[in-house]
């Protein structure tokens, strides 16, 4: 089968989907196959608002959908500052 997309694009938009899914380890990785096809830094840049983009309005419309289901929603963090967990 062959590809639709350009190797340039497909790596920024893997960029985009590691940053989005917390991923350091792909990040690193297709920080490095994106720069290999090519991609500027600014291109990269780019590709991870896009992603912050998606990835902020995906949590807000969740959010509110919780909070319209179980109410107000107070943050917290998982463990205490400073640690691994929770920087």
């Amino acid at each position: 089968m062959s590809k639709t997309i350009d190797l340039k694009t497909e790596e920024m938009i893997a960029l985009g989907v590691a940053y989005a899914i917390n991923c350091k380890f792909c990040m690193e990785y297709h920080k490095k196959k994106a720069a290999e096809a090519e991609v500027t830094q600014e291109e990269m840049h780019s590709a991870i608002q896009v992603a912050e983009g998606v990835k902020t309005g995906a949590y807000n419309k969740t959010r509110g959908y919780a909070e319209d289901m179980f109410g107000e929603i107070k943050e917290e963090k998982c463990c205490s500052g400073g640690s691994e967990c929770c920087p």
